[in-house]
């Protein structure tokens, strides 16, 4: 294993190797050096969290360009310590065009390559091929491998198809190009696209830190936020930290399955594989860091939070039956509520008002 003492784990690793491992950590180069490129604020900026490509579909492209980055492995008959079941909550077996986003075990320190999404594609090349592989897993990361910065970890069947040596045995540590792909189109459709793509999305609506952990929220001039053709949402350049701290954590879970209950029980820095009403506001509202992370509500309980009325930048509509709310203009729902034009049909952000008779208007006080 080139130059590297003990290969980096997926979230789903056990947690005595995980509590070792995290004494070596303490590089932020990973993170800093790929921030700036997969961070880019355009509509490109993340895919779709519909996409991705499906059992046994990984398609052999011809060599990408884009950052040269170490890469371990994990999963197979080589590796006795790792799961099987990405922090997405998928079976790895049955999606092998996977990887694991270093850097730690939440989504708040997970950001070697920029803290991106679940399902967001990435063309990934050793040698003389490559192929698409989807975030679906979260991982520690680790000391540079040959002086690079550290920050993926393969599935070892997306490493077979790409041809690494050792992939099934787990001993493989060593250099991949990554790079971006387009954020629209289904993931097969994305595998017959050899054509290389530019390293870094254009940068037409800059970038910022949500200062609530470092993640990368997309921002756009003006006084409201936009919905970007991937469903993800850029934060007004002119915004509170707060609102794009809840922009961003909005991002995250965009496109997660509804599931009544879903998302309970859980801290808010987790991300969940499902969620209903009130536990995506919350997760929401933890990420402008207006909730403890411990907290957890059903959705009456907002009729009587925060302040009374609709706010400058977030508005809040409450009953004992439903939540929803304004972030910057675009509304935070479970579903297209307002009609067929107002966007995705399921959790994440619409650009419609609806309607709120029945429903308490509060807003986090400040904002």
């Amino acid at each position: 294993m080139s130059g590297l003492e003990q290969p980096s784990r997926s979230i789903a690793a056990k947690l005595a190797l995980a509590v070792a491992t995290a004494l070596v950590l303490g590089s932020t180069v990973g993170v800093v050096f790929l921030a700036s490129l997969f961070g880019s604020p355009s509509s490109s900026s993340a895919c779709a969290p519909s996409g991705g490509s499906g059992p046994g579909s990984i398609s052999r492209l011809l060599a990408g360009s884009g950052a040269r980055v170490a890469a371990t492995l994990y999963g197979g008959p080589g590796d006795s310590v790792s799961g099987s079941v990405g922090s997405s909550g998928v079976n790895l077996y049955q999606h092998p065009d996977s990887y694991a986003e270093l850097g730690g075990t939440t989504f708040q320190t997970a950001t070697a390559l920029g803290g991106l999404p679940y399902e967001t594609p990435l063309r990934i090349t050793w040698g003389g091929h490559s192929a698409i592989a989807y975030k679906r897993d979260i991982g520690f990361g680790g000391p540079p491998i040959d002086g690079l910065p550290r920050d993926i970890d393969l599935w070892f069947e997306f490493a077979e198809a790409l041809g690494i040596p050792g992939a099934a045995t787990d001993d493989w540590a060593g250099p991949v190009r990554v790079q971006r792909v387009p954020a629209t189109g289904a993931g097969n459709a994305l595998a017959q696209t050899p054509e290389p793509v530019a390293d870094a999305a254009p940068a037409s609506t800059g970038s910022a830190c949500d200062e609530t952990g470092g993640t990368t929220v997309p921002v756009t001039p003006g006084p409201r936020a936009r919905l970007l053709s991937n469903g993800l949402a850029a934060a007004p350049a002119s915004a509170p930290a707060a609102v794009k701290g809840i922009i961003a954590a909005g991002n995250q879970i965009v496109g997660k399955p509804y599931e009544y209950g879903g998302g309970h029980g859980l801290p808010l820095d987790e991300v969940a594989p499902t969620y209903d009403c009130s536990s995506s506001v919350e997760h929401l509202l933890y990420g402008g860091r207006l909730l403890p992370v411990e907290f957890d509500a059903a959705s009456g309980y907002f009729e009587s939070w925060g302040a009374p009325g609709p706010g400058k930048w977030v508005t809040i509509y409450a009953s004992a039956d439903h939540i929803f709310m304004y972030v910057a203009g675009l509304r935070w729902d479970t579903h297209n509520a307002a009609g067929p034009d107002d966007g995705t049909t399921g959790i994440g952000w619409h650009p419609l008002v609806r309607e709120s008779e029945g429903f308490v208007v509060r807003h986090p006080v400040g904002l």
